[in-house]
Formats: C-alpha cells, structure tokens, sequence
C-alpha cells in the first residue's frame, strides 16, 4: 500500500511540476503562432504566467475539496509546526503527518528542484 501511495505521490508531483508549465508554454506557442520564434509578445508571456497561477490555484482548492471528502476529520484540527507559539505545546517529531495534499506538493518542490539543479549544473551551458 505504502508503495502505491508513493508512486501515486510521485508521479502527481510530476504532473503537477512539469505538465502545468509544459501546458501552458504549449499554449503560449499557439497564441504567439509563427511570429514568436525569436521573441515573444508582453501579452502571451503575461497569459503564460496568468495561466500558470490560476492553473496551481484551481488545484490546490481541488486537492483540498477531494482530501476533505476523503479523509476523516480529526477530533482537533491540526497545526503546522510553523504555525505553533512558542507558548504551545512542544513538538514532538512524529506526531503529526503531513496530509497527502501537503506531501504531493512537498514533493513537487523536491521533484522540480533537483530537476532545476541538474539542468542548472550539467545542461544549461555557459
């Protein structure tokens, strides 16, 4: 099971990480049309990133929506660490699990990351 939910994790994490700017740089080549191979418009790059947002916004509220149809509520809602008071209760390290819309996105960050890096250090050039 712990497999499966893995793979689950990795590959929305993929999808979330690369397929939304691919999508929309795709889209952004067919708004520029033939004009764009050599430089391209203020209003395609502004689409582009409007696009990219709304895209990251509109999933995480359905991410949300579907993690509270599927999970069950917990008896008292639970706080980030970084949300926590010095006040607070201490944290104690394994007492809460990050949810798995927290983990997909977690993920997707680690995931993109290392992919930047990597084209960064190894492919971009001088």
């Amino acid at each position: 099971m712990d497999i499966v939910v893995l793979a689950a994790t990795v590959v929305a994490a993929a999808v979330i990480g690369f397929g939304v700017p691919l999508l929309w740089i795709w889209i952004g080549s067919i708004l520029e049309g033939d004009d764009g191979v050599s430089s391209v418009s203020f209003a395609v790059a502004v689409a582009v990133m409007a696009g990219i947002i709304s895209t990251y916004v509109i999933a995480m509220y359905l991410g949300a929506w579907i993690q509270a149809r599927v999970t069950q509520a917990p008896e008292q809602p639970t706080r980030a660490p970084w949300l926590r008071s010095m006040r607070d209760t201490p944290y104690r390290a394994g007492s809460a699990q990050l949810g798995p819309l927290e983990r997909v996105f977690v993920v997707t960050t680690l995931l993109v990351s290392g992919a930047f890096w990597a084209w960064f250090l190894f492919f971009a050039g001088s």
